[in-house]
């Protein structure tokens, strides 16, 4: 654990000196769980207009990680930090389910250099851009589908361990865990069923054709998986009103050859570099490598490593295809080209010869110093990014502290578009302050609390060097102004709520 920890905070710490320091920070997506809590303590009625995903275990965890009064910097670094220490333990269970008869040194150093080839992807990953296959990192945001990519690890591990004969009948509790996950995921997050639930049916369909497994095996874990990702749709009714946009309205087949051609043009720009060029060949080999693993574990039989590397091949190749066909356009939805090939790690140390000599080695003066070593050497890294982290904690970006301060100091109401607003808007103890609105300089209800549009004028408008301002209204050309520099943010003050917010318009496919 003390590895994990140095190895995750590492990660995050990495993150913040970089320009990827904006994902994790200020970025419009992730910002959301401290707009929520920001409401919340403003006593803000909530009415919130959101995306097919709720973030429900996404939200919890940040409100139980702010309860620590870090500052909302401080929260989201430390968020970073609990999000990849999940994933470590996550693995932990895999690499113990997966691996039938190895000692339990074996089993933890299977999840350790598993987690290990994560983090030095993400340590390959700098760019503030969205939409990049810099897909690691995202796991450190407290959005961009975090817990679904742990649910989908989880899930194939239960899966793994429920696999061989005979064990089915032994394990309640993995069933019900199964099941709780399954359905909680689905609930938050539908694109569990497209990451998770149907690559694992049409491997275990392809592992039954085999005499890898049973067919019992697919009616039992399909049945439990089709019936909890059911129900899990099934509660997102109650809750329809939160969803502005659900599922369905993301697909566009009819795009499909544009999306054909768009994920390689995002391949192309990460290959630009070298570390880029190097996270996504190491991907490719993770991938074959779990080919080769999946055909050896096929010849002997061994079902529980056979569905953890299968995974590791059908998962990329099954989203990759789905994805394209259903004309959907975001490298965040091709995460398991990442994560699934990375679970292929933890049968490395099955690469280490067995036997009596290098039990004995294990337990000899040397070993147990090198191991004291680097408890010793996990500690320093650990106290260093985590004190790293600490001092960056206190530090915002001077353009947002600058509107930030600027507003509270007015006290006045103001708007602009996503893109723009989310960050400062993430930062103010009154996130109404500043309000959505589209190109048109109408609401925009997205991801934002619908009782931002209480208020139809506001004295203000925000822009920034970035993303074109949003056109007001002709009326307020003839308004006097004045205008106040934050850094990449431009504000144009009326000095009174002059300008009207027109109604919202139809979300955009």
């Amino acid at each position: 654990m003390v590895l994990a920890l140095a190895l995750a905070s590492l990660a995050v710490a990495h993150l913040d000196g970089t320009d990827r320091s904006w994902i994790l920070y200020y970025d419009s997506d992730s910002v959301l769980p401290a707009l929520v809590r920001g409401s919340l303590l403003a006593g803000q009625p909530q009415n919130w207009a959101l995306s097919a995903v709720l973030f429900i275990p996404e939200m919890a965890l940040y409100l139980v990680v702010a309860a620590l009064g870090l500052g909302i910097k401080g929260t989201f670094a430390l968020n970073g930090v609990v999000n990849l220490l999940i994933l470590f333990a996550v693995l932990r269970f895999l690499s113990g389910f997966a691996h039938g008869g190895l000692s339990r040194t074996r089993r933890v150093s299977g999840a350790v250099v598993a987690f290990a080839t994560l983090v030095f992807l993400i340590l390959l990953e700098d760019s503030p851009r969205q939409d990049t296959f810099e897909l690691a990192s995202l796991l450190a945001t407290t959005t961009y589908y975090s817990m679904t990519v742990l649910a989908s690890v989880l899930t194939v591990g239960i899966v793994a361990r429920l696999s061989p004969s005979g064990e089915w009948t032994r394990w309640r509790s993995l069933k019900v865990a199964l099941v709780a996950t399954s359905a909680l995921s689905t609930v938050t997050n539908p694109l569990y069923i497209a990451w998770a639930v149907l690559p694992l049916m049409l491997l275990l369909i392809l592992l039954a054709r085999q005499n890898v497994v049973g067919w019992h095996l697919i009616v039992r874990v399909g049945g439990l998986l089709l019936l909890s990702s059911g129900a899990g749709l099934v509660a997102r009714i109650p809750l329809a009103h939160l969803v502005s946009k659900d599922g369905p309205a993301y697909a566009q087949p009819g795009m499909a050859g544009w999306a054909a051609a768009y994920y390689p043009q995002l391949v192309a720009h990460r290959t630009s570099t070298a570390g880029g060029a190097a996270a996504l060949t190491l991907i490719v080999c993770l991938v074959l490598v779990s080919v080769v693993v999946f055909g050896k574990c096929l010849g002997v039989g061994d079902s529980r490593a056979a569905i953890v590397s299968g995974m590791g091949w059908m998962a990329p190749v099954a989203v990759i295809i789905g994805m394209i066909c259903v004309g959907a356009f975001g490298a965040r939805y091709l995460q398991p080209l990442f994560f699934a090939p990375v679970c292929t790690v933890v049968f490395a140390p099955r690469l280490v010869p067995t036997g009596l000599a290098f039990t004995r080695s294990l337990k000899s003066p040397a070993v147990e110093k090198l191991l004291a070593g680097a408890i010793g050497a996990g500690l320093a890294v650990s106290a260093g990014s985590m004190g790293s982290l600490s001092n960056s904690a206190g530090v915002v970006d001077s353009g947002i502290q600058c509107v930030v301060e600027w507003i509270n100091a007015t006290h006045g109401t103001g708007a602009g578009n996503f893109w723009t607003i989310r960050g400062p808007k993430a930062y103010l103890s009154e996130p109404s302050r500043l309000v959505q609105v589209d190109k048109n300089f109408q609401a925009y209800p997205w991801l934002t609390d619908r009782a931002d549009y209480s208020s139809a004028m506001v004295s203000f408008v925000i822009s920034d060097a970035a993303h074109p301002p949003p056109t007001m209204p002709s009326a307020a050309a003839a308004l006097p102004s004045g205008t106040i520099h934050c850094g990449r943010y431009t504000i144009t003050d009326f000095g009174a709520d002059v300008i009207p917010i027109g109604p919202p318009a139809a979300l955009q496919k």
